[in-house]
C-alpha cells in the first residue's frame, strides 16, 4: 500500500535535514509522498520538489503556521497552496522579520542572565533564509553545555514564563486559514491532541479548516480514535504525519515514516485544493 508522511520539517525552519536529504531518506523508507511543512516558511519547497523528481517521491508543498490563542499556540498546516502568491509571501515576510527580532531579544535576555551566547552563533547553525525559532537557541545552549537537552533548554530558559522568553508574532488562526485558502490550499489543524482547550478545535472548524491531523507522533491511541470519529462526522480530511525534525541526537528517535496515512489522503487533499481554486481535479 502506498503511504505518505504529511508533516515534516527541514533545515529551512527548525529541522536538521536539507530538503534533498529529507526526500532521499523518504525514498529509502518506501514513502510514496511526503509534505514539507516548515514553520512559517516555504523556502524548502522548490528544492524538495526537485529532489522528489530525482528520487521518485511526490513532494507536496506545505507549511505550518504558528498561531496564537489566548493561552498558548495553535498550529495550522497548509497543503497544495500557491506558495508564490502575494498574500502568502507578504505574511511570511512579516513573520520572518518578527522572528529575527524575537530571537535577538531572547539572546539579549540570556546574555543578561550571564550566558555566553550571541546572535551570530544562532545564525551560524541556521540555514540561509531559515525561519529562526527557539529550537535554534536550544541547540546552541546544548552545544555550549548550559543544558543537557532541548527539554531542559525550554524548561529552564526559553519556555513560556522562563527568564529569556519573548512573546511571538501575533497571528490568529483565522488569518492563517484565510491566507492558505487565498492561495488555493487546504488548511488543516495540526496535532489537535496537544490542545489544552478543545474549544480551539471548534474555533478552527468555524474558521474554515478542511482537515484535522488525526495521526501524529504525540497522539495516544484513544486521541487518534476520537479524532478520526470527529473527522468522519464533520467530513474533514483525516491527515497525519510524524512531525520529524531530523537528527536523532537532538530530537530523539528519527520519526520519518513512523506515522503515515494512506495515499488516498493525498488524493483527497489535492482534489480539495483544486475545488478551492474552482478547477477540476479530473481534467489535470
Amino acid at each position: 500500500m502506498k503511504k505518505a508522511d504529511l508533516h515534516l520539517h527541514t533545515n529551512k525552519s527548525d529541522g536538521l535535514l536539507t530538503p534533498e536529504e529529507l526526500v532521499f531518506r523518504a525514498s529509502k523508507q518506501g514513502l510514496s509522498a511526503i509534505a514539507i511543512t516548515d514553520h512559517d516558511t516555504v523556502e524548502g519547497i522548490p528544492a524538495g520538489i526537485e529532489a522528489g523528481r530525482k528520487y521518485g517521491v511526490n513532494v507536496i508543498p506545505g507549511i505550518e503556521f504558528n498561531t496564537n490563542v489566548d493561552n498558548g499556540e495553535l498550529h495550522i498546516l497548509g497543503y497544495y497552496f500557491d506558495y508564490s502568491s502575494k498574500p502568502v509571501l507578504d505574511l511570511l515576510h512579516r513573520i520572518k522579520n518578527a522572528r529575527l527580532d524575537r530571537i535577538k531579544s531572547m539572546v539579549e535576555k540570556l546574555r543578561e542572565a550571564g550566558l555566553d551566547i550571541s546572535f551570530s552563533q544562532i545564525l551560524s547553525i541556521a540555514e540561509n533564509d531559515a525561519s529562526l525559532g527557539r529550537p535554534h537557541i536550544a541547540r546552541i545552549l546544548v552545544e555550549k553545555g548550559y543544558v543537557s537537552d532541548f527539554r531542559q533548554a525550554f524548561d529552564r530558559y526559553i519556555g513560556v514564563h522562563c527568564p529569556a522568553y519573548v512573546e511571538r508574532y501575533k497571528l490568529e488562526p483565522e488569518k492563517a486559514v484565510h491566507v492558505i485558502k487565498s492561495g488555493g490550499g487546504v488548511p488543516v489543524l495540526a496535532h489537535p491532541g496537544n490542545l489544552s482547550d478543545k474549544g480551539y478545535l471548534y474555533r478552527c472548524i468555524k474558521a474554515g479548516i478542511q482537515g484535522i491531523e488525526v495521526y501524529h507522533s504525540n497522539h495516544t491511541y484513544q486521541q487518534t480514535a476520537e479524532l478520526l470519529t470527529l473527522a468522519n462526522k464533520l467530513h474533514l480530511i483525516p491527515t497525519g504525519g510524524s512531525d520529524c525534525h531530523g537528527d536523532p541526537d537532538c530530537y530523539g528517535e528519527l520519526l520519518l515514516g513512523q506515522i503515515t496515512v494512506p495515499y488516498e489522503v493525498v488524493i483527497r487533499l489535492r482534489e480539495t485544493a483544486f475545488k478551492n481554486r474552482g478547477e477540476s481535479f479530473f481534467n489535470v
